[in-house]
């Protein structure tokens, strides 16, 4: 499906992605294969790094996977959820750019007793149903609306277009040299009742949004 690689990686690191780069097809990376890879890389990397792709064809099954596991690092609040083990839903608003066969493999996924939902929905749509708001670059000129919208609700929204964490959304995928990179916004994450992992916290590109203020 895709050839994805780590650069720069140290000893433990090497070993670790290696368990799940190796025993494979080189031509191809088994789609479950895909999540376990960017796992690997949360929980070993020392300093703030990314993800190399090959080409801009892995950029979406590379944010997906970020997406996945970002609900390992991330605490809900108990009223999160409707009841328990209700869905963590993941929502993805207007054009999905995931693939089908990748998000059915999501959906067999479970983080917590809670078995992982994936669906699409209109920017006009009731959001705060959605424990993650992934909002596409396709929706930037929506980007500040959704992200007022769901303030006062537990929902982490993650961007992926300049300025989406400085705007007030939580988590922002960035594309810098042909590597994915994340900024968090904490204060936004607070806001929402959202506790991040230190570990999460140490790779990210921390951003506040009273920079966006200053510039008004």
């Amino acid at each position: 499906m895709m050839n994805i690689w780590l650069r720069k990686h140290n000893g433990r690191r090497s070993r670790c992605c290696s368990r799940s780069l190796f025993g494979v097809d080189s031509r191809q990376i088994r789609r479950a294969s895909i999540f376990g890879i960017i796992a690997c890389w949360l929980f070993s990397i020392a300093a703030p790094g990314a993800l190399s792709q090959k080409d801009e064809g892995a950029e979406y099954p590379v944010k997906l996977a970020f997406l996945y596991n970002f609900t390992k690092f991330v605490e809900w609040p108990p009223d999160s959820y409707r009841e328990p083990g209700a869905p963590l839903l993941i929502c993805v608003v207007g054009h999905d750019p995931f693939s089908e066969t990748l998000e059915s493999e999501l959906r067999t996924r479970n983080v917590g007793g809670h078995p992982v939902g994936l669906r699409t929905f209109k920017p006009t749509d009731n959001l705060s149903v959605c424990q993650i708001v992934f909002v596409p670059a396709t929706e930037k000129d929506q980007a500040d609306r959704i992200v007022r919208g769901l303030k006062g609700s537990r929902t982490l929204t993650v961007g992926e277009t300049e300025g989406f964490a400085v705007l007030g959304g939580i988590i922002n995928l960035t594309v810098e040299a042909n590597k994915v990179h994340f900024e968090v916004n904490r204060l936004a994450a607070e806001r929402a009742g959202l506790k991040i992992s230190s570990t999460l916290l140490s790779i990210a590109k921390i951003v506040h949004e009273q920079d966006q203020t200053r510039k008004d």
